[in-house]
Formats: C-alpha cells, sequence, structure tokens
C-alpha cells in the first residue's frame, strides 16, 4: 500500500512569502494548505486558483520536487492546519442534490459509489440502472462475493476509461430486506465509514469528483441524516464534491 507523505515549507506565492503544507499520496499530491497573512487557503483540486496564492495544489509527481529545504511533518500536524482551513459554508457547498438517475455521470472523471449487500444479492433498487447503464457492474460484484469479502471493502472498477467513468462497489450492507413491510435497519455504519474512506483515498489520487444515490437509506434501511453526516465527515472533509441524484 502506498505511504501518504506530510511536508511543510516557506514559498513565494503571488502577492508574497508564505507557508505551505503539502499532503503527498505515493507520488501524487492529494491536499495542500496555502498559508498567507494568517490567512488559510486549503484545496484537493488542481483547478483550484486564487488571485494570492495561484494555484491551490500542485499538478505534479513528489518526485520531481526538491524537498531539501521543506520539512517533513506528521499527519497529525497536517491535519491540525487543514481543519483551521475548513469552515461549515466549505462543507456544505460541497455536497449538491440533482434530480436524476444516478448511474448516468453528470461529469467526466467521476466516481460512482453505492452499497451493496453481504449476501451476494444483486436485484433491487439502485443496482438495477447501474448494471443497465455499466452490464460489468454486476459481475464484478457476483465475482467479488465468491472469492470472499469482508465488510468496509470497497471494489473499484472502471467503466470507461475514455471519460475516465469509476464505479465503487461499498460492503456495507449487512443483509437484505425481507418484504417492504421490514422495518431493520441492514447497512452497517461502521463499515460505511471504513468504505468512505477507501473511497476518499482513491478520488483523491485520481481527481475524481464523486456522484451517488441516497445510499442507505432504502434498502438498507438507513437513516439518511447519520449518512450524510458520514459523507461530510469522511468525504467533504476532504473538500471533494459530492453531487447527490434522486429520482423526483
Amino acid at each position: 500500500m502506498e505511504e501518504k507523505t506530510y511536508y511543510r515549507a516557506s514559498t513565494d506565492f503571488t502577492s508574497g512569502e508564505g507557508i505551505i503544507y503539502t499532503e503527498f499520496f505515493g507520488n501524487i499530491a492529494v491536499r495542500q494548505i496555502n498559508i498567507i497573512n494568517d490567512t488559510y487557503y486549503s484545496s484537493s483540486c488542481i483547478q483550484d486558483w486564487d488571485k494570492d496564492i495561484g494555484y491551490l495544489l500542485y499538478d505534479g509527481k513528489k518526485d520531481e520536487l526538491d524537498l531539501s529545504d521543506s520539512e517533513k511533518i506528521t499527519s497529525e500536524t497536517f491535519e491540525s492546519a487543514w481543519k483551521k482551513s475548513i469552515s461549515e459554508s466549505d462543507l456544505n457547498s460541497l455536497i449538491s442534490y440533482h434530480i436524476g438517475d444516478a448511474s448516468i455521470p453528470i461529469h467526466n472523471s467521476t466516481i460512482i459509489i453505492h452499497i451493496v449487500n453481504n449476501h451476494g444479492k444483486w436485484g433491487k433498487g439502485f443496482v438495477l440502472s447501474l448494471s443497465k447503464q455499466y452490464p460489468t457492474t454486476k459481475d464484478s460484484y457476483l465475482s467479488w462475493f465468491k472469492s470472499g469479502f469482508n465488510m468496509g471493502d470497497v471494489q473499484f472498477l472502471s467503466v470507461d476509461g475514455e471519460n475516465r467513468i469509476f464505479v465503487a462497489n461499498m460492503l456495507a450492507q449487512n443483509g437484505i430486506k425481507k418484504s417492504a413491510k421490514d422495518n431493520n435497519t441492514y447497512i452497517c455504519y461502521e463499515s460505511l465509514e471504513a468504505c468512505l474512506s477507501k473511497i476518499s483515498d482513491f478520488a483523491l489520487k485520481e481527481r475524481l469528483v464523486i456522484q451517488l444515490p441516497m445510499i442507505g437509506a432504502g434498502l438498507g434501511g438507513g437513516n439518511w441524516d447519520t449518512i450524510l453526516s458520514i459523507i461530510t465527515k469522511k468525504l467533504s472533509y476532504n473538500k471533494i464534491h459530492c453531487h447527490i441524484l434522486k429520482l423526483s
């Protein structure tokens, strides 16, 4: 598994000297904090730009940099600075709702995420439209089930190489609904957190936005407010854009 490393250095921005914190996942810069005049500018998107800073995230390889004047820091030091750069409005702005089929990407460079169960069942709900759009998703899930998996695991699938569309099968549902009157909760929130941590790492490194239905709140029997709080904690916190699609 690739290592995460963290660095801090002085640097010259467009409007003057400041401090830069960078998180690398393997050889890729995935999050960056730029500080000038006690103002924090953070990003996990290479398109982000500010007139006082320039581009907010380094778009290149770690081994292309001269880090001799940089200080290697701990993840705790980086996270402490990152938290200072995140506001409630940031978290809210990174989640948007749309009407439509979540299996049809609204952007290129997208990962479509959804929850699968640990019983090898694929035949109701969102998976019907997903496998119609991308037939390999069902076969890949069934093969994954036969080979053995654990709650909290994620299966990443490339379904459209040209447009950089991925699908993530997240194993976070323990069992399946027995009838329409079954009000039991089958989603495992702890497993969902583990899945979304893996999703976050993948999306950051691959420069992806995330698209999803209202995962876990239908056949999984989960509470949407609880699920949304996990999405915010694991994805919005890292400044990853999430597009949530509802059919109506």
